[in-house]
């Protein structure tokens, strides 16, 4: 993300007059780059993980604490307001969650106001997903009457003046006209309520997450006091969104006030919470990964230059505090990271390797490199597909239920699931290449994922190879030879066998299991017609998928 600003503007905040060499080494350090420099305007490339920079006055804060200005952690206190915010029933499967916040005394003109839209849209596209997971709203904190109501509400009864116009709208128009309508729009349009914001006198705030109302969500000039809302469908991404738009408007002069939130099942919420998280990091681990032979204050020092608090516990570990707004701090080799920028790339001597090695191939490499081209050899042609692919091309179409790894947030329903097999992947290339000439023989050497509770990383990544043939008439036991030459060109002779089987995705009577020294290591056979209606093949289809082994080599 670019983040576009006044070179006066930072360095003001930041509290330190430095040359653009300077400036541009310490973003560097950062992970920061500097894109281009007009004039006193300055285009900064903001690393993907620190949303927190995603303004200037994160970019301030990050360069005080690294020049040594202002070390550890950010004091941001926050003040209850007793204000309070009423959610409604039926939110839960549109948009269930808020977390909202008011910052008084605000810095405001007509320049920094651009910066505060620019951090909420650049906060909305990336942390919030193009809006999907989270959304911002900035409204006139002095004209709202509390309690503001969040509830959902039937279209064509929402009626009010979009943010940018001067006519009334109702729902369905602000959707079809209004710009943020039509962009924005599709992420609720679905539902037959939709999620609404109102003060205690009835006067609409905004329809999240595509637009605020004209008179209470219109931030000028003469505005000082600003209420901060985010909606949206995951709490945490919701309540980092805030965390983030709060302590930069802070930067600005701004005192934070939170705010009750009251949901219908009686859950209480106070919002925003700026609670450092604590973690506790041995040192050897830090000197480990880092291969640094640093000391426990040394530690300390290069974690305060990231904007931690950092104490020495005994010898071996150190106690940290990390700030609330961080949103890429998930793990401790997180932390072990900031260490090295904090103690600084720049004097880290590079080192020869003590011993030298050669690189060579993986057994498993060289068992998909064999088989790859034993099928070559049968006549195949390779493939090569995307790992993610649908729950209804994996399971659907293929008439079956296996467990899949879905993604939480996915962009399109078309890539919304890690592969558990290859041959559905293999099919859905058949039915969109019927316009070739027949035969077909194409085959895929590929990963799938498996859900598995017992692992660390809760899913078992396999090796597989899969081969399918489709023409108009298809031939099992030609199949089964090619399966034969394959295995026996695996140096695998009187080791497999072929043993009847049962599976819906198949013909009935012409499916069968592969196996090696009575293992099972795979299935073949001849799709079944309903399976292949459901893809939109109109010739039949033979094929088989077997699974490699982690080894590289089947043991006897």
């Amino acid at each position: 993300m670019i983040v576009e600003c006044s070179i006066k503007n930072l360095l003001d905040l930041v509290g330190k007059k430095l040359t653009i060499d300077e400036l541009e080494h310490t973003l560097f350090m950062l992970k920061a780059e500097i894109e281009k420099i007009e004039g006193d305007t300055i285009e900064i490339e903001i690393n993907p993980d620190r949303q927190d920079m995603l303004s200037v006055e994160g970019i301030a804060i990050a360069l005080r604490a690294f020049l040594g200005i202002e070390t550890g952690l950010p004091r941001h206190p926050v003040r209850k307001s007793r204000k309070e915010i009423i959610v409604k029933r039926g939110l839960e499967k549109i948009r269930r969650y808020i977390a909202c916040g008011i910052v008084k005394g605000v810095e405001v003109s007509d320049e920094r106001i651009k910066e505060y839209m620019r951090l909420q849209e650049s906060l909305t596209a990336t942390h919030g997903r193009n809006r999907r997971k989270a959304s911002i709203g900035l409204y006139v904190y002095d004209a709202l009457k509390f309690p503001v109501i969040y509830r959902p509400e039937r279209p064509d009864k929402i009626r009010f003046v979009p943010l940018g116009y001067e006519s009334e709208m109702d729902g369905p128009t602000i959707m079809r006209e209004h710009e943020k309508g039509i962009e924005y729009g599709p992420i609720i349009a679905d539902f037959k309520k939709w999620p609404l914001l109102i003060d205690s006198e009835g006067k609409i705030l905004s329809l999240p997450p595509v637009i605020n109302s004209n008179d209470l969500g219109r931030v000028t000039e003469e505005t000082t006091n600003i209420f901060v809302e985010v909606t949206g469908t995951h709490l945490p991404t919701v309540e980092q969104a805030l965390n983030i738009m709060v302590t930069a408007l802070a930067e600005r002069g701004g005192r934070i006030e939170s705010v009750t939130i009251r949901y219908p099942d009686g859950a209480v919420l106070e919002t925003p919470d700026l609670t450092p998280h604590t973690m506790t990091i041995e040192v050897e681990d830090i000197r480990a990964l880092t291969g640094l032979e640093l000391s426990s204050e040394e530690i300390v020092t290069s974690l305060e230059r990231m904007n931690y608090d950092a104490q020495a516990v005994g010898k071996r570990k150190i106690k940290v505090k990390t700030p609330a707004f961080r949103t890429d701090i998930l793990h401790p080799v997180d932390v072990i990271e900031d260490v090295a920028i904090g103690y600084g790339f720049d004097r880290i001597e590079p080192m020869i390797p003590s011993t030298m090695t050669a690189g060579s191939l993986r057994p498993l490499t060289r068992l998909k490199n064999k088989c790859r081209d034993l099928m070559i050899g049968a006549g195949y042609q390779e493939i090569m597909s995307y790992v993610m692919t649908s729950p209804e091309t994996m399971n659907s179409r293929m008439r079956r239920a296996q467990p899949l790894i879905e993604v939480g947030n996915p962009k399109s329903r078309d890539f919304s699931a890690l592969r558990n097999s290859l041959l559905p992947v293999l099919l859905d290339f058949a039915a969109k290449n019927q316009h070739a000439d027949y035969p077909q023989k194409v085959f895929e050497v590929g990963d799938i994922v498996i859900p598995d509770e017992k692992r660390e990383t809760r899913i078992d990544q396999r090796a597989a190879l899969c081969g399918l043939v489709t023409d108009t008439r298809v031939n099992l036991t030609d199949l089964m030879n090619d399966i034969g030459f394959l295995l026996r060109g695996l140096g695998l002779e009187g080791r497999f066998r072929f043993r009847s089987r049962e599976d819906s995705s198949f013909i009935l009577g012409r499916c069968g299991t592969i196996l090696i020294d009575d293992e099972e290591v795979g299935y073949f056979g001849e799709i079944a017609p309903e399976v292949l209606e459901a893809f939109g093949i109109e010739s039949p289809v033979v094929a088989f998928e077997e699974f490699l082994p982690e080894s590289g080599n089947w043991k006897k």
